[in-house]
């Protein structure tokens, strides 16, 4: 929809086919790109599937709109279009307050929940009523303006403040300890730069990975060790549900109206969140490699695949496993992925940009604390293992075959390359050289959280011009009031000044 609202401010008229199953979200994607009365030809989900048959079956589908679309591109606008009413943004619209009134606490409590879900506030789970006193409690946990504005939030655009975001806070049962965090995530979504209409919006199922990092997340009773990524820890999962709950109510997503994710997503209500197991780790936090301070306290966002995001490489109580075999199977699954995503650049059916990543592909690696302390005895911190990992993730240019070397040509011709990262690419195409198959060795992340025992894996996501242009972020945590850690930056202004 994005595409064809663009041909039409170029003065190129366009009519968008939709599958009738998408045709609540090609509506709301026609507003939120600023043209809400963009014309639209629907095809029956009945009709839809004869599109993958042979000529034979599609024909008479084609023959039986073709007239329409040919009336939609030539027929004059209405005045309807030629003058659309534009919806409101961000849901500024709504009542400062709501009341609920019942004849006794249970009722109330439950009319307010089936009345949220049923204005789509919610996420189908119970919440905690945001009532005025609540919100009070909650903003005490930051010194943060409650009218701050992070900025907007997609598919709406709705307007990220620190009051909204406490509100969600609220509803999704966490402390005001917390809070400090839920913003500074927030704060990451929100960026312009940040990639989350993709992520909040697109079939492919993705989901978020949020790793707080430093002295906070201990502090507030994160848990990092074995069953991180489980039930039963409220901080963890109460602040990813909270980011959940921000993302619904202000950036305004909902399955099969614009989260078109054709399976819903995985852990849905939290995301995934944990903390870095600082306590048992060799090494720095995963912050200090991306320009922060050991101490300093911050959470990094990441998209990551939905489904089969989830590689393991061993670990556990069980089989037996050496850091060096760990090693070779991260590498081993790097081989084999990033080749096959590598040269699909400029191929048939993909373009510009690799279809399934590639060298953009960005991986999350997830080191229980006994392997990296074993890499740690091997020699390797976080950034000379990253270097070796990358080293070994390539592929004898002797090896390549004519259309791979074509590829990677192309995907240089095309800027798909970045300028920094064309004379590796070029040395590498000759023979007796080694072509890498990842972009950079900042396509990888590692980050050290379970127990012992534990259990390595990783997560992966690839950047898709034009939905992003980060694919990654983090973020320090400031602003805190209740804690030691996150107390750094941010204003101490009054609520209701």
């Amino acid at each position: 929809m994005a595409g064809t609202v663009k041909l039409e401010k170029l003065g190129i008229p366009g009519v968008f086919m939709v599958c009738n199953t998408f045709a609540d979200d090609a509506r709301s994607a026609a507003a939120d790109n600023g043209m809400p009365t963009v014309r639209r030809r629907e095809i029956s989900s009945a009709e839809f599937y004869k599109l993958r048959g042979d000529v034979k079956t599609i024909r008479p589908l084609v023959e039986g709109i073709f007239d329409a679309l040919t009336n939609a591109l030539t027929s004059p606008l209405t005045p309807e279009e030629a003058k659309p009413v534009q919806d409101k943004k961000g849901g500024d619209d709504l009542p400062a307050e709501i009341a609920v009134k019942a004849e006794s606490y249970r009722v109330a409590l439950e009319e307010f929940n089936q009345l949220y879900l049923d204005k789509r506030w919610g996420d189908g789970l119970p919440l905690i009523p945001p009532t005025p006193d609540a919100l009070k409690w909650m903003l005490s946990g930051t010194s943060r303006n409650p009218y701050e504005v992070l900025g907007t939030i997609n598919p709406k655009h709705g307007i990220a403040t620190i009051e909204k975001i406490a509100i969600n806070a609220v509803m999704a049962g966490a402390k005001p300890q917390y809070l400090p965090v839920i913003i500074a995530a927030m704060e990451a979504l929100a960026d312009e730069t940040f990639d989350d209409l993709h992520i909040l919006a697109s079939a492919g199922s993705f989901n978020l990975l949020l790793v707080v990092s430093g002295p906070i997340a201990e502090e507030i009773g994160m848990e990092a060790g074995i069953g991180f990524m489980g039930h039963g820890w409220r901080a963890n999962n109460t602040i990813g549900r909270a980011i959940r709950l921000s993302t619904l109510n202000i950036g305004h997503t909902w399955p099969g109206i614009n989260d078109m994710a054709l399976t819903g997503r995985l852990s849905p209500h939290t995301f995934y969140t944990f903390s870095e197991n600082t306590e048992l780790s060799p090494w720095k936090p995963y912050h200090a490699s991306r320009g922060f301070r050991a101490d300093d306290s911050c959470v990094t966002v990441a998209p990551i695949h939905g489904e089969s995001q989830l590689q393991h490489f061993y670990g556990g109580m069980i089989g037996t496993w050496t850091a060096q075999g760990v090693l070779d199977r991260i590498v081993e699954d790097l081989l084999r992925g990033s080749r096959r995503g590598l040269f699909m650049w400029g191929t048939k059916g993909v373009g510009k940009y690799p279809g399934s990543g590639g060298g953009s592909m960005n991986h999350m690696i997830i080191l229980f604390p006994e392997l990296a302390l074993e890499f740690k005895k091997m020699g390797y911190d976080q950034k000379s293992l990253q270097d070796e990992i990358y080293k070994r993730v390539s592929v004898p240019y002797d090896e390549l075959n004519p259309a791979e070397k074509k590829s990677i040509q192309t995907a240089m011709e095309l800027g798909v390359v970045p300028a920094e990262r064309k004379p590796v690419f070029q040395a590498a195409l000759k023979p007796g050289a080694m072509v890498p198959l990842l972009m950079s060795p900042e396509n990888l992340h590692l980050f050290v959280a379970g127990g012992v025992p534990g259990c390595a894996f990783s997560f992966n996501y690839y950047r898709i011009p034009p939905y992003n242009q980060t694919a990654l972020m983090t973020r320090l945590i400031t602003g805190a009031t209740l804690t030691k850690a996150g107390a750094t930056g941010g204003k101490n202004v009054p609520y209701g000044a």
